[in-house]
């Protein structure tokens, strides 16, 4: 298909973005948006503060980032009111071409505008809120009245996004089939187009690099396997499940020796301190809390294997393609969009399941087989180089953009 000579304007919507938050949609988000901007295109971000000394206005790698006050983002009709503005001020610097959506509450707010009504929608599937919700309440004996309403609620705003969308976008097959349980829409087209990684930002170990003077400088143990997960510290990371599977390792292995890093932050930081601390394994696990964007790469490559262990919901994992690319392999749990992708250099990456036994009899496995997971890594490199470049996401992206403003009509 020819691409367009004019350049596009891209209105793009997401509740949080980096690098005002760190995290997988988040990120994703910022990279194919600084990309296209490199490319010519004009790209306006709406999103809201995650603290009020955020700039409410800011250009961040040619990105026109246009915040929502702390304040205002916490209540439906006062985020309303700001988006109304925020649009309304965009609206006097450039016409919009094309609305991408990454947020469903706030798609659905944008979509309340009418003079965004005829503006071509692209929606990106991160993962359902509606279902993110339907699990959380999994356990509960009766779901509250409350909760229903909210969950209507919520399918209400995600199916207006989808149904006024041209093109949905999917990580992966399993997430779009995961919408298509929920949601049987035939009106937009429905493309599949994973993540990304920088392949020149994670790479393998090179020749001048030593891995124990790396591992000094980041307060790690030399000479010992390493083992390095890299999450939000989340319920449905499956974090506490791997320091229990680390605890019964041990108690099998007792001569086993290596380290395992456990970088990022979120709300189950105490807990996971307290549960280190009571399992005495404070000499084996290390919190290395949220770590800058320039150093996390080294984590990488200098670690021996990355362990996901995803509970719930896993639509791609932008982790595991960072790890491919550094050479790294990855054993993850058989959740979400883990199983296709690890399927793609070994099936024994995958655990049996997501239980705390599963994942210590997989790890036990690299530890007394190291020599075959180290000569995973070549296909690792290869895997990240042939599927998950973020040029090549951008090209695809850029493709359906064009696809949806002019349709196939060469310019």
């Amino acid at each position: 298909m020819d691409k367009p000579q004019k350049k596009l304007t891209i209105l793009s919507l997401q509740y949080h973005c980096y690098p005002d938050e760190v995290g997988g949609a988040w990120g994703l988000t910022y990279e194919i948006n600084k990309r296209l901007v490199t490319r010519g295109h004009n790209v306006y971000q709406i999103t809201c503060k995650s603290s009020e000394n955020q700039p409410s206005q800011e250009d961040i790698d040619g990105i026109q980032y246009y915040r929502v006050s702390f304040r205002e983002s916490k209540g439906m009709l006062p985020l309303w009111k700001a988006m109304r503005k925020k649009v309304k001020s965009i609206l006097k610097l450039k016409s919009i071409d094309l609305i991408h959506i990454h947020n469903p509450l706030i798609g659905f707010l944008v979509l309340l505008q009418p003079s965004l009504w005829k503006v071509p929608k692209i929606y990106h599937f991160h993962s359902s809120w509606f279902d993110e919700e339907r699990i959380n309440a999994v356990g509960t004996a009766q779901i509250p009245l409350g909760l229903k309403f909210r969950l209507e609620m919520i399918r209400i705003m995600e199916w207006a996004c989808y149904r006024f969308s041209r093109t949905l976008l999917f990580l992966s097959e399993y997430s779009k089939n995961r919408f298509k349980d929920y949601y049987s829409l035939s009106n937009p087209d429905l493309v599949i187009i994973p993540g990304g990684v920088d392949l020149n930002h994670f790479h393998p170990l090179k020749p001048e690099e030593n891995n124990n003077a790396i591992r000094e400088k980041l307060n790690l143990k030399k000479d010992v396997p390493l083992i390095l997960t890299v999450r939000r510290l989340e319920e449905r990371m499956g974090l506490e499940n791997l320091v229990l599977a680390v605890e019964l390792l041990l108690k099998k292995n007792p001569d086993k020796t290596f380290q395992l890093a456990m970088v990022g932050k979120g709300s189950l930081r105490q807990r996971l301190e307290n549960l280190i601390a009571e399992k005495k394994l404070t000499n084996t696990i290390r919190l290395t809390g949220l770590v800058p964007r320039e150093t996390l790469p080294l984590y990488f490559r200098v670690s021996d294997l990355f362990v996901l262990p995803t509970t719930a919901i896993e639509g791609f994992g932008l982790v595991t393609a960072e790890s491919f690319a550094s050479g790294l392999p990855v054993m993850g749990t058989p959740v979400g969009a883990t199983k296709e992708i690890l399927a793609l250099v070994d099936q024994n990456l995958i655990f049996q399941g997501t239980s705390p036994e599963s994942l210590a009899k997989g790890m036990e496995h690299f530890l007394n087989n190291s020599e075959y997971y180290s000569k995973l890594k070549l296909k690792c490199r290869e895997t990240a180089e042939r599927n998950y470049s973020w040029e090549k996401v951008v090209d695809q992206t850029e493709e359906e953009f064009i696809k949806s403003i002019f349709g196939n009509t060469s310019l």
